[in-house]
């Protein structure tokens, strides 16, 4: 589905840019959703010029103000565009997620201001088609450089001579597999001395390219781009990490050593960039698009959408994020799966094929035998790997609100369908309808994640 248009049909700025720089205005200021997943941008004002802003606009910070500057302070044809970033609400009455929004999100949202107000400071009809849609092209990856780079204190290291080399790699091969890499951003170290700067003088050399894996070895570099070790990720630290650092099972060592002052950076074999700091998965570079991951934000929209009478939300709680973590695994192993956490458990038969379900009659004696085995671990107990495997078997997996699982590898068939558009597949024909009795989690075989509630997607990640 197609963004909505931000400015009027009959906006001066239309008027006054043409139709190339609006394409890119819009893109621009959409990268706050796209960035952004689980906010939405409201009440998009155009007005005369303002000075590029973020402000927070209230003071639970629940709120933030942008405001974009095109043109320049005393040109007839300057304007302003401002709108209200917030959290996605939830259809229900009573949520409890987290409204606040944090100091990176905040960060971010300015990032995108400087850089948007930067490049419309001038006329942006005046530059060359070819340099607007690089501009364009980049932008996302510019804006989440630029916060790490902030963030961590980093220049002269720049993050995105990082992100184009990971590219380059991603296009390319070793031995007729393609390319993994990790290295370490240490930005609390310093190195004194003429030493190659990271990564220009590294990644030209094709045995320099296949020397790090990203899962269990990895380049330790400076806060100011040079190579200070090549490590063995497992001993270079042993601290344990809980259930509060999410991040996909397979890169839980570069996540466990991405903390006090350190960011891990990743290549995948599918090409996906990860970003790792504070021991959690924070940046994604995914199927073309840049996302920033709020965790308990994510784990907090999970329990209030499956929230039900009888279950306490700490237990609720546990459940969903058991959930979310199996699904990040599924997501980044490119398995596909379809998660579903019924409000009432006794709507399992309007929504699972008879015979699917645990315990059913029909069922055949090794059937039973893994349903007595499955029914003796819910989801909250349930080991990582093995709840990607399941997951991985053609059909859903079913739970109760209290984290049994009630069925596995089962056909749905939901009472209520919902509303289709008929272009859907089957695995979000079955997501939609079984949303209707509680929360839908599907995950694509490209890897979207995408929540479903109430017949309609909510989120996709």
């Amino acid at each position: 589905m197609a963004p909505k248009p931000i400015l009027r049909a009959n906006s001066p700025l239309r008027r006054t840019l043409g139709a190339g720089a609006v394409n890119f205005l819009e893109h621009a200021a959409g990268s706050i959703e796209r960035i952004l997943p689980h906010v939405k941008v409201v009440d998009w004002r155009e007005a005369e010029w303002a000075k590029a802003a973020s402000v927070w606009a209230s003071a639970s910070r629940t709120e933030i103000r942008v405001t974009f500057a095109i043109g320049r302070p005393g040109d007839k044809n300057s304007r302003s565009l401002s709108g209200i970033v917030r959290r996605r609400s939830l259809p229900l009455q009573g949520g409890a997620a987290r409204s606040t929004l944090d100091d990176r999100e905040f960060d971010i949202c300015n990032q995108i201001v400087r850089r948007l107000s930067q490049v419309m400071e001038s006329n942006p009809g005046a530059v060359g088609e070819a340099t607007i849609k690089a501009i364009r092209a980049a932008f996302d990856e510019y804006v989440v450089a630029q916060h790490i780079e902030a963030h961590y204190e980093l220049p002269p290291l720049t993050i995105d001579s990082i992100f184009d080399a990971l590219h380059t790699l991603s296009e390319q091969s070793y031995e007729n597999k393609a390319l993994t890499f990790g290295c370490i951003v240490d930005s609390r170290r310093r190195s004194i001395g003429n030493r190659a700067d990271f990564p220009e003088a590294f990644l030209t050399s094709k045995k320099y390219k296949a020397l790090s894996d990203g899962f269990r070895t990895a380049y330790l570099i400076s806060g100011n781009g040079k190579i200070l070790d090549f490590v063995d990720i497992d001993r270079f630290e042993k601290s344990h990490l809980t259930e509060r650092h999410h991040y996909p099972d397979w890169a839980e060592p570069i996540a466990r050593v991405s903390r006090e002052g350190r960011c891990g950076i990743a290549l995948s074999r599918q090409g996906d960039i990860l970003v790792f700091d504070n021991g959690t998965l924070r940046f994604t570079y995914r199927f073309g698009r840049w996302q920033y991951w709020n965790h308990a934000h994510l784990v907090h929209l999970l329990r209030d959408l499956a929230r039900a009478q009888h279950v306490r939300p700490s237990i609720l709680g546990r459940v969903v994020g058991a959930i979310y973590r199996a699904a990040l695994d599924v997501s980044f192993r490119r398995s596909g799966g379809l998660f579903v956490v019924l409000r009432n458990r006794t709507n399992l038969a309007r929504v699972v094929r008879f015979g699917e379900a645990i315990g059913d009659d029909g069922r055949d004696e090794r059937d039973l035998e893994l349903d007595e085995i499955m029914g003796r671990h819910p989801i909250q107990s349930l080991p990582r790997a093995v709840a990607v495997e399941i997951a991985a078997l053609d059909g859903a997996v079913v739970f109760a609100n209290s984290g049994q699982t009630l069925a596995y590898g089962a056909v749905l068939q939901p009472k209520k369908v919902g509303r289709l558009r008929g272009t859907e597949g089957s695995r979000t024909k079955a997501a939609i309808g079984a949303s209707n009795y509680g929360l839908a989690i599907k995950v694509s075989s490209d890897g979207d994640i995408t929540i479903y509630s109430r017949g309609i997607p909510f989120m996709t990640m």
